[in-house]
């Protein structure tokens, strides 16, 4: 499954996955441990290669070629800034699925935490 965002006037493909993670960590030579801090610390060299590596995927998702480089994005972005907002939007919405187990938009129950060793 992917998006449709919407990058210098044309509707691309984006989807983020275990493939754009894939891309994404190969090209920032992050780790999947880094991703977690990511969040955190997005600098917008990630941000960019955040977008790229989606783009990509959606892209083959979708059976599209894609040529577009990171400096390609990086000049968009000084056109819409807010083309990072959306991108990570629809990361986030892509990944709260994938957390939640199903594409239904319901939360699974939590898991109890264990007090167990605990003082």
């Amino acid at each position: 499954m992917f998006e449709l965002i919407t990058i210098n006037g044309k509707e691309l493909p984006i989807k983020y996955g275990m493939n754009a993670l894939r891309i994404f960590c190969k090209a920032t030579n992050k780790t999947l441990g880094d991703l977690e801090k990511l969040g955190n610390h997005l600098t917008l060299d990630d941000s960019v290669h955040l977008i790229i590596a989606g783009l990509k995927d959606g892209h083959r998702k979708a059976g599209q070629p894609f040529n577009l480089t990171v400096e390609d994005i990086s000049d968009f972005l000084d056109d819409d800034i807010s083309i990072i907002e959306r991108a990570m939007e629809i990361f986030s919405e892509q990944f709260s699925l994938k957390e939640e187990g199903n594409d239904k938009g319901t939360t699974p129950p939590k898991k109890k935490k264990s007090s167990a060793g605990k003082i």
